[in-house]
């Protein structure tokens, strides 16, 4: 159930030091947070104290996995001191936090403090995934050594991806990112986005940014977007600014990796603030908006969803559910969840599914089910009906029309058993060509056709009688050129001469049956329609017919066939109309 912790005194777990500051006990187990909140669970005591050097939920978290938990509350400080706070876990070490949220406001004002304020403060060799933070952060006094992030302050090798931050951050920190405060030692922001508005200040001393404030050597920030507001009202660095940027305050060192990241075009705010590096492209919020800035994001590699009324949101986790199905002797048993065979388990997200389970010799089993963050949703537990002894697989009738308009259509199988491929065969009438086909069950809905092709389409015969309609519509006849009406009294002429490769028309689309032919044309023409053979001979009579010229076979195999004998002895005029006569 959900807790509300109004006015409650508690402790967290995973937080015994000695008075040497030294860890004595910590949380190394597996926290379900099966999706309920803690409320109004209010940091603020506690925060600074000597005891608490490292502070959250969890304080600290080793080899451990945190999943499904919100959490809501505040922390106004009042105690300085250094400390690794983080909301769900102030240290995280070979852990991994899994889908869970944060909306926790942190709030300082006139006190110094250090250390790490985030929903995962430190995080070493972990993953934190799918987790979202909401609260309001805002430091506005100077500290020394502060990180400050979204989603993690301090990630050392460690991999933050599917997550999100859509709180404001105000901030004088000495590192703050949207999602990370300080990328170190090969750690990774992979698929995150930020849309919170971002408030600098301070005279450009500290390292900020829309997605992480500092990066180091080995790191790498790849398919992310920031997409809020970065207001520089408070901030009085001179430009160019060398520890803002839109993704990226500062490159400590070495060569990070960059790929496929967008941020808010802010005047005079570059990509990352230092110049000689390039950690994405700058685009306007509204264009972060459309359905081509998610194209191009996904694209070129991010996971994402489109969102019709804002900027791309994240996949939801995926649930290992493990479908227990019983009596365990049964054989072929096959899981289908909304009508597509999964393994088992299947990894879902969360949602409402239907499933349908079949094994030999047993009923087919349909439910609704369920799954959530509860880990009570993750098995779902089966239990299978023998069929009768004396059961056997009724068959189902396949009904095609006595007589259809313009074409036949027929089946493969008069009868069928439910799961059998049944196949259809579509043969239109010369001139018409099939208009619509349609199989439907005994309840109307209509089945999935596969198109085989050669007019054969097939379908999985339901646990009923089926019906197939088929209708036909004349095809409708394009002539091969525009200015040839297909009522012309020349048009089936024309239509076979560009059929057998005679004429290929005048170019453009056109024939041009109006226009006169010359004798280079007509001879052309009859060539072609003899085939286009071979010359005989290559000796050319006629001077006036180049031997390039696309005629010159033709002209040549004429003169052999006694068709022509030119205009003279040396000429054929191949540029001259043809009259009648000389055609005939």
């Amino acid at each position: 159930a959900d807790l509300d912790l109004t006015g409650v005194a508690w402790k967290p777990i995973g937080s015994v030091f000695d008075g040497d500051g030294n860890l004595l006990h910590y949380f190394s187990g597996k926290f379900y947070g099966n999706g309920h909140t803690i409320s109004n669970l209010d940091f603020s005591e506690n925060y600074g104290k000597a005891e608490y050097p490292v502070f959250g939920f969890f304080s600290v978290a080793y080899g451990a996995e945190i999943s499904g938990l919100t959490i809501q509350g505040k922390l106004d400080v009042s105690n300085s001191g250094y400390v690794f706070f983080g909301t769900v876990a102030g240290v995280a070490e070979n852990s991994k936090i899994s889908d869970c949220v944060s909306d926790v406001s942190f709030t300082d004002t006139n006190t110094y403090v250090n250390g790490t304020a985030a929903l995962c403060g430190y995080a070493i060799n972990s993953t934190i995934e799918h987790c979202q933070n909401k609260g309001n952060f805002s430091i506005t006094t100077d500290t020394t050594s502060l990180q400050m992030g979204g989603i993690v302050g301090l990630a050392e090798n460690s991999t933050v991806q599917y997550c999100a931050n859509t709180g404001d951050m105000t901030s004088w920190t000495p590192h703050t990112g949207g999602i990370v405060g300080q990328l170190y030692q090969g750690s990774k922001i992979i698929n995150c986005y930020s849309t919170g508005k971002m408030v600098p200040l301070g005279k450009g001393t500290t390292d900020f940014g829309g997605i992480a404030g500092t990066v180091w050597a080995g790191a790498e920030i790849k398919h992310c977007y920031f997409a809020g507001e970065m207001d520089l009202s408070q901030y009085t660095a001179t430009t160019p600014y060398k520890r803002l940027g839109g993704l990226v305050g500062k490159v400590e060192s070495g060569t990070p990796v960059f790929e496929n990241n967008y941020y808010t075009a802010t005047e005079n705010v570059a990509s990352c603030g230092t110049s000689t590096f390039a950690a994405g492209t700058a685009e306007a919020i509204d264009s972060m908006k459309t359905q081509e800035f998610y194209d191009k994001l996904t694209q070129n590699g991010g996971d994402y969803r489109f969102n019709p009324n804002g900027t791309p949101l994240l996949p939801g986790p995926k649930y290992t559910v493990t479908f227990t199905v019983s009596p365990a002797e049964l054989t072929n048993v096959i899981i289908k969840v909304d009508g597509q065979v999964v393994t088992n388990p299947a990894n879902l997200e969360a949602g409402t599914y239907q499933a349908e389970v079949s094994a030999d010799n047993c009923e087919v089993f349909n439910s609704n089910i369920t799954i959530t963050a509860d880990t009570a949703t993750h098995t779902q537990t089966i239990a299978m009906t023998y069929l009768p002894v004396d059961y056997y697989e009724p068959t189902y009738p396949v009904t095609t029309p006595d007589k259809t308009e313009n074409g036949t259509v027929t089946a493969n199988r008069r009868y069928a058993e439910r799961g059998d491929t049944v196949t259809i065969t579509v043969k239109p009438d010369d001139g018409f060509k099939l208009d619509d086909l349609t199989v439907t069950d005994k309840n109307g809905k209509e089945l999935k056709l596969t198109d085989k092709g050669n007019g054969k389409y097939t379908f999985t015969m339901p646990a009923s009688k089926v019906e197939v309609n088929a209708t036909f519509v004349k095809e409708v006849e394009t002539s091969p050129f525009s200015d040839v009406s297909t009522s012309a009294y020349y048009y089936e002429a024309v239509k076979w001469a560009q059929e057998k490769g005679i004429t290929g028309g005048i170019g453009n689309g056109l024939f041009g049956p109006n226009q006169p032919c010359t004798r280079a044309q007509i001879v052309t023409f009859l060539w072609r329609a003899a085939g286009s053979p071979e010359p005989k001979s290559s000796a050319m009579p006629f001077e006036d017919v180049a031997a390039d010229a696309y005629y010159y076979d033709a002209v040549l195999w004429a003169v052999e066939n006694g068709i022509t004998a030119g205009t003279t002895a040396a000429t054929f005029a191949p540029n001259a109309t043809c009259t009648r006569a000389q055609i005939v």
